[in-house]
């Protein structure tokens, strides 16, 4: 019985490593590909042994039409202040849902339905919108214009996350004389760190990987690390080793952001699994 049970185990972790394997061969690709020569890159064979070289990481950190530390810094700056303000305005407005029932009925259900209108046809009302208020190609525009896509999904789910806190608390606070904004930033907040973080990280992936906007609405100086990439595709080739480069160097930040921060993050997914 105990030699049954350990292979089922086993068999388990093979299939965990397999489900893995199988959904990550693209990223596997993409570094695979970052690694090879622009010959073995355009051989009609498929390559599995090879040797490495850098030299598409030379191109991008010594050429002169990729700019690599300002596409990173935008990348990095837009993100942030994306993700910082969008907590920012729907923990308020999530508390007022929430506690108070102030537009429970109607704010929610208009802002999902909102949710299945496909993101492109806001495209060409908000480059003209730009265009005349000169915000094409600035950091503050792609912010602005994240923060009009991000706010409706972070405020479903801050929504979410603070009905699990418990009303008697609040009446408590209430009752021991607490305002409303010390409820909110003593009690609240507090209660719902690991939740906040996972929806901070979220929003922070979702800046940094949007592609239309920041190609619409950039030109060189904000443009980030997705747009970028594209300045390798040009009318006579496309750099393919250039563009996995970039790629990967792209997933290595939120990588390290969500490695340090997995603690609330499962925190907040194991606690929403209970209810």
């Amino acid at each position: 019985m105990r030699k049954m049970h350990s292979f089922k185990i086993f068999m388990r972790y093979i299939l965990i490593f397999l489900i893995v394997f199988i959904f990550n061969i693209p990223i596997i690709n993409v570094v695979i590909t970052s690694f090879k020569t622009n010959a073995e890159l355009v051989s009609p064979s498929f390559l599995l042994f090879f040797k490495p070289t850098l030299e598409h990481y030379a191109a991008i950190f010594n050429g002169t039409t990729f700019d690599f530390t300002l596409f990173l810094f935008n990348s990095i700056i837009v993100s942030f202040l994306t993700s910082f303000i969008t907590l920012l305005l729907t923990i308020p407005a999530a508390y007022g849902i929430t506690v108070h029932n102030i537009g429970s009925k109607f704010v929610l259900p208009f802002i999902s339905s909102l949710r299945i209108i496909p993101l492109v046809i806001f495209a060409i009302p908000i480059f003209i919108l730009y265009s005349n208020l000169g915000l094409i190609d600035t950091r503050i525009g792609l912010v602005i214009v994240y923060l009009l896509f991000e706010i409706p999904l972070t405020l479903i789910l801050v929504v979410a996350f603070m009905q699990d806190v418990p009303k008697e608390t609040i009446e408590a606070a209430r009752i021991d004389g607490a305002g409303e904004y010390s409820i909110l930033l003593k009690i609240v907040v507090p209660m719902m760190i690991p939740s906040l973080i996972a929806v901070l990280v979220l929003s922070f992936l979702y800046s940094w990987g949007e592609f239309l906007f920041a190609l619409l609405l950039t030109v060189k100086n904000a443009t980030t690390l997705p747009v970028g990439a594209t300045l390798f595709i040009t009318a006579f080739q496309i750099e393919w080793g250039n563009i996995a480069a970039v790629v990967v160097l792209s997933i290595v930040p939120p990588i390290i952001l969500s490695f340090y921060l997995r603690k609330y993050m499962i925190e907040a997914y194991s606690g929403a699994s209970k209810e």
